[in-house]
């Protein structure tokens, strides 16, 4: 055989150029021509930074095989919804042709490519303060008002034990089969859980049960100087409790470290405008524990694409496995008003 023959390697994961996604993407939309398109975040999707003369735009290439269209629509809809509605979320740009999304053809088959306005501001993340913990709250209960009103011609998975706990904890077992007690302590954590939140009775009905965005932090809302925010990331997006929704927000704001009373700020926020049902309040620290199981789940099922297998040390376990713990002991880690 010819030795300078080069078999083709299937990929993974590309990395699309920034300067080609403008000649062959961003001419579909109505936006002024942009000085630059770079790789601005890489995570669960690739996200690039759009600037024009003027304004900058937010272009996301979602990862194959992480959302399919369907999911894609559902998001992009909804989001095109609540800036109908006023609310302050980062909107997808519509195409010239009016679609909002692009198809592109990559390296490992078709990709999705949306476009969005940029949120004004800047991101607080571990610095976020009571003032600000406590808009967000209110701004996300108003979102879910705004939600209990929005039908969608598409459909989504819904955030429920099975997608929470159940197939999180298949891709955890996959990777840690070695750690036998503590996959064991997983499963019986995951079963208490069940029947914990069985107990609270939540209703399957708006307002305790409706469209949640599924990660709403410090990190994917941006404040003005006058700390009006702008929220974005609704990739997560599904039906679910609204109680797991805040339980999100405090697992993230625990995780790096946010104060008490500025976590709980966020509680009061969201109750000035809704009030929680007792049967909310007290699920919340129980569904922090299923946001903290889940958020184990996404890592471990994108493995070999997004984070590498040597990402995924028995350290990695031990911290989480840590934290899951320090939850189970804490029960008061939130004050509840």
């Amino acid at each position: 055989g010819n030795s300078m023959t080069q078999p083709a390697i299937p990929v993974i994961h590309s990395i699309p150029d920034g300067a080609a996604l403008i000649t062959s993407v961003l001419c579909e939309y109505p936006i002024p021509k942009p000085h630059s398109c770079k790789l601005y975040k890489r995570g669960l999707n690739d996200t690039y930074l759009v600037i024009t003369e003027r304004e900058k735009y937010i272009l996301r290439v979602y990862r194959r095989g992480w959302r399919n269209k369907e999911e894609i629509d559902f998001e992009l809809e909804l989001l095109v919804f609540l800036h109908e509605q006023k609310q302050p979320v980062a909107y997808p740009i519509a195409r010239k042709n009016g679609s909002f999304t692009t198809n592109i053809l990559a390296p490992e088959g078709v990709r999705y490519v949306a476009v969005f306005n940029y949120a004004p501001g800047h991101a607080v993340d571990d610095k976020l303060d009571g003032k600000q913990s406590y808009i967000l709250g209110g701004v996300l209960a108003k979102i879910h008002q705004k939600l209990d009103n929005f039908k969608s011609s598409f459909s989504r998975p819904a955030l429920n034990n099975e997608y929470l706990l159940d197939w999180s904890m298949r891709a955890i077992t996959h990777l840690y089969k070695h750690r036998k007690n503590d996959i064991d302590y997983l499963q019986k954590e995951i079963i208490k859980i069940k029947s914990q939140l069985a107990g609270f009775q939540l209703h399957l009905t708006a307002p305790e049960y409706g469209i949640c965005v599924g990660d709403v932090h410090s990190g994917n809302a941006h404040f003005t100087e006058q700390n009006e925010p702008t929220l974005f990331d609704f990739d997560q997006c599904g039906y679910g409790w609204r109680a797991f929704e805040i339980a999100k927000f405090l697992h993230v704001a625990l995780k790096i470290k946010i104060d008490m009373t500025v976590r709980n700020s966020f509680i009061e926020g969201y109750q000035a405008i809704r009030k929680l049902s007792e049967a909310e309040l007290a699920s919340i620290p129980v569904f922090v524990k299923a946001a903290h199981i889940w958020v184990m789940g996404i890592s471990t099922n994108v493995v070999g694409d997004v984070l590498p297998y040597g990402w995924f040390t028995d350290e990695w376990l031990d911290q989480r496995l840590a934290m899951l713990r320090s939850l189970d002991e804490s029960d008061n880690f939130i004050k509840l008003c």
